[in-house]
């Protein structure tokens, strides 16, 4: 099985934890995975979600500290796939992860609605978290009347309160509706994964590790839970 991550190329824009907790439940279980982004080459991630950045809100994160350790992990964020050269043939689903970058280059982009719109006409898995569910907003005929989560629209505008306006250009709450998606969200800061069929969407970054869980257990086809 093969995975392929999406990733904004927008400077600091990721969220580090968005692409390591799914990559460690997917890798742990023999899953391959392949890094890309609308540039190719470098991502980088906002310094608030790198557990040994300045300010960091996931000084906690010892998933991402086991990511940032290994050397040979780290280059591959800096050799990042250039998206609209990937055979996207080779992939049984897609992940694009979130932070504040993807509200910039993942919406509006055509490249990447082709990119979902490729796996979604062969029934794979597509799968999006956080401000990366932004990207779902490029196919909005196919998740219409469709169950989803993403950022909430409340919290990004109390970063653009903390950030000034501008910071989040695009919210994703607001163009999934405006799609005629049917939003659903758990709460500030609370967990919250939303399966649709072949669709899975996480709320936030608190959901990053159920998200990888359930995408790993989406594309074996096998659920971990037993009925008694």
């Amino acid at each position: 099985m093969k995975v392929l991550f999406v990733i904004t190329s927008f400077e600091n824009g990721g969220w580090l934890s968005e692409i390591t907790h799914p990559y460690w439940h997917l890798s742990e279980r023999d899953v391959e995975v392949d890094f890309a982004s609308p540039q190719g080459g470098k991502v980088t991630w906002s310094p608030y979600s790198d557990p040994y950045g300045e300010g960091t809100t996931e000084p906690h994160d010892v998933v991402s500290k086991g990511f940032l350790s290994d050397p040979q992990l780290v280059e591959r964020l800096k050799t990042t796939l250039v998206l609209r050269d990937v055979d996207l043939d080779q992939y049984d689903a897609v992940h694009v992860a979130g932070g504040q970058g993807a509200t910039f280059d993942l919406y509006p982009n055509p490249e990447v609605g082709k990119v979902l719109e490729h796996f979604w006409m062969r029934e794979k898995i597509v799968a999006a978290i956080c401000h990366g569910a932004i990207a779902l907003g490029n196919v909005p005929e196919l998740i219409r009347g469709r169950s989803l989560t993403g950022y909430p629209a409340a919290q990004d505008s109390e970063l653009e309160r903390l950030f000034g306006a501008g910071f989040i250009p695009h919210y994703p709450q607001q163009v999934l509706e405006e799609a005629g998606a049917r939003y659903q969200e758990a709460g500030t800061d609370a967990p919250c994964v939303v399966i649709d069929g072949k669709l899975l969407t996480g709320q936030n970054q608190q959901s990053a590790s159920e998200y990888g869980i359930v995408l790993y257990h989406l594309i074996s086809g096998h659920s971990p839970m037993v009925a008694a």
